[in-house]
C-alpha cells in the first residue's frame, strides 16, 4: 500500500509491505505524529497501542530507508542507520527521503502519516 509522509513541509512517497502489521497500521491512518531520534540510527514515536504481530518474525534487521513498529515500546520508527537485528522489530515498509536530513531533524519533529488516497493536509489523529 501507497502512503505519504509531510515531513518537514515535504511531501515524501513511502510504501507499506504486504504483512498483516503494516495492514493494521494502514487501518489507523491517518496519523499526526511526534518523532524524536533514538541511538544515532531512527526517528521514533508512539502509537499509543499495540499492533497484532501475527504473521511476521520474532525478530528483524531494518535497513536504512526502511519503516518498522518496535512492539515493546509501541514504536513507528523511520530508519536513517542500521540498527541490527532486535526481538519485536517488523519492517513495515520503505520511505524515499534523505536520510541526512531525516537525521538533522530535531527532536519533536511532528510527521503527518496518510495513506496516497487521502491528501497530506487531512488531519489525522493525534495521539499521545
Amino acid at each position: 500500500m501507497k502512503i505519504a509522509l509531510s515531513i518537514d513541509g515535504i511531501h515524501v512517497e513511502a510504501e507499506l509491505y504486504d504483512h498483516p502489521v503494516a495492514g493494521e497500521l494502514a487501518g489507523m491512518l491517518p496519523l499526526d505524529l511526534i518523532f524524536n531520534d533514538f541511538n544515532n540510527v531512527e526517528k521514533v514515536a508512539s502509537l499509543g497501542r499495540s499492533l497484532t504481530l501475527h504473521g511476521v518474525p520474532d525478530a528483524d534487521a531494518p535497513q536504512p530507508g526502511e519503516i518498522g513498529y518496535y512492539a515493546p515500546t509501541q514504536g513507528f520508527v523511520l530508519f536513517y542507520g542500521s540498527p541490527g537485528r532486535w526481538p519485536g522489530l517488523v519492517r513495515m515498509g520503505r520511505f524515499s527521503y534523505d536520510l541526512e536530513a531525516l537525521r538533522d531533524l530535531p527532536d519533536a519533529t511532528s510527521i503527518h502519516i496518510a495513506t496516497r488516497d487521502t491528501t497530506v493536509d487531512t488531519p489525522g489523529k493525534k495521539l499521545k
